[in-house]
């Protein structure tokens, strides 16, 4: 049964979320992490393997990417700034969305589909791997998603930090990421510092952690 207020890269509201994110914060400091930056990734490196014009062409794609209702962003912004690009988005809002902006989160509405932007500005806030928030923003990635017949461009939290915060935790579905970010960072002849990952899980005392990297790389 499909959860209702879970969708992926394919759905239009999470692409028009990411439409938000390239108009709005283009030239703030900010990494898109966790599940949703999964998704850019892979998609965009997909999407340029088989010089595609759109995110929907990527037939099958959209079985292997798990379902959520929100994309996680990191920023580095004064909180009042921050909120005031968040209320300042209904003036000009895509399609016939409505937007609800509470504390930490960005509400897209249409009818009865939703879908949240999460938005953390204190390393605090950042599960896993708190210490390296800022790190995460200054060695984003950017990405380009195209939409509606124009690239986003999206920043995104580098494979290294994306793979060590799953391995922080390392459910089911943190697996199912690091193997789909694995098999994309082969396409896209990304040089992985698999070193880099280790480190850092050492660093918060889950260095043990590491061997199901490895695990995961010898299946691919």
């Amino acid at each position: 049964m499909k959860k209702q207020n879970a969708y992926n890269i394919h759905d239009d509201i999470f692409l028009d979320a990411l439409e938000l994110i390239h108009d709005h914060f283009q030239s703030d400091p900010y990494a898109v992490v966790g599940g949703g930056a999964v998704q850019v990734y892979v998609s965009a490196v997909a999407v340029k393997k088989y010089g595609l014009k759109s995110i929907k062409a990527l037939n099958g794609m959209s079985f292997a990417l798990r379902r959520t209702g929100d994309i996680d962003l990191s920023f580095n912004i004064d909180d009042s700034q921050l909120v005031q690009t968040f209320n300042s988005i209904p003036r000009n809002p895509p399609g016939s969305y409505t937007f609800h902006n509470f504390a930490k989160r960005f509400i897209l509405q249409d009818g009865p589909r939703r879908f949240n932007l999460n938005y953390q500005t204190q390393p605090e806030d950042l599960k896993g791997i708190p210490a390296y928030y800022q790190d995460i923003i200054d060695t984003a990635l950017a990405v380009e998603i195209p939409h509606k017949g124009r690239p986003l461009r999206i920043n995104i939290a580098k494979p290294e930090y994306l793979i060590t915060s799953k391995l922080t935790r390392i459910k089911p579905k943190d697996q199912v990421d690091i193997m789909l970010l694995l098999n994309a960072m082969e396409w896209d002849q990304y040089p992985f510092d698999a070193e880099e990952v280790r480190s850092v899980l050492k660093s918060v005392n889950k260095g043990d952690n590491y061997d199901i990297l490895v695990e995961l790389m010898d299946a691919i």
